[in-house]
């Protein structure tokens, strides 16, 4: 039985094609993100402040102390919704793969049998973890060229350290996708595996074999997941603060 992602052409070029599973867990992410923050500041009152609402209000200080450890203090608050969205976002997105994978059988061109999967963490996708990543530092080089003067003369200043600077620099468009990827898909990987022991051993033999495995790692997983969209939303905001000009940082 292969097991495989349902896929649509883009504009019908053969070999460009588009992870559906990818688009709607992405979508679906978003939609999650959306109704959890109305959730929080629907009815939201200053003097008698509900749970969830203290909750996110936890939320978004945490998150302007990073902005203000990272961007500056003067900076700080116009970058609080960017990161705030980025790391409920993917904070949200990290977990989706914890829920146990819908799938449809059905037959392909060949008419071998073919498992499709319709549930994953969109960040546990290559192409996303890559793209989000790259996306992320190129940001940061756009926040640089507002002020194009001191941003190229940080890279030639002395002119010895160009080679240097350009070789602190690459390693961040592949790090930042490749952490993220790594951790979220071998989370995945592991929790398929560990479900697969009750279509191998059967249901009550897998079931007692992988059942403690499966939640503990379940738990793990859904720290890591934390953890990552907490260092990846860091780090972008360090590489952005590392491109502004040095007084936008007191």
């Amino acid at each position: 039985m292969e097991h495989s992602y349902p896929t649509v052409s883009l504009f019908g070029i053969e070999g460009l094609t588009v992870n559906l599973t990818v688009v709607g867990m992405s979508l679906l992410a978003a939609i999650l993100v959306a109704v959890i923050v109305m959730a929080a500041v629907r009815g939201a009152d200053v003097r008698r402040p509900g749970k969830l609402q203290t909750f996110f209000e936890m939320i978004v200080d945490f998150v302007r102390g990073l902005a203000s450890d990272t961007v500056g203090q003067k900076r700080a608050d116009a970058w609080v919704p960017f990161a705030l969205t980025l790391f409920i976002w993917m904070f949200v997105a990290n977990q989706l793969g914890l829920i146990t994978n819908i799938t449809a059988e059905a037959g392909d061109a060949q008419g071998h049998a073919v498992s499709y999967s319709f549930f994953m963490s969109p960040t546990a996708d290559f192409t996303v973890a890559m793209t989000m990543g790259i996306s992320m530092v190129l940001l940061s080089h756009i926040v640089g060229l507002r002020h194009p003067g001191q941003y190229f003369k940080h890279w030639v200043t002395p002119l010895w350290m160009f080679p240097l600077h350009l070789i602190e620099e690459l390693p961040k468009f592949l790090t930042l996708g490749l952490r993220l990827f790594g951790n979220i898909f071998a989370g995945e990987v592991m929790i398929g595996i560990l479900l697969g022991m009750t279509h191998t051993l059967g249901v009550v033999t897998g079931g007692l074999a992988a059942g403690v495995p499966l939640l503990v790692w379940i738990g793990y997983s859904l720290m890591v997941g934390t953890i990552q969209a907490f260092v990846f939303t860091v780090l972008t905001l360090v590489y952005i603060g590392q491109k502004m000009p040095h007084e936008e940082h007191h």
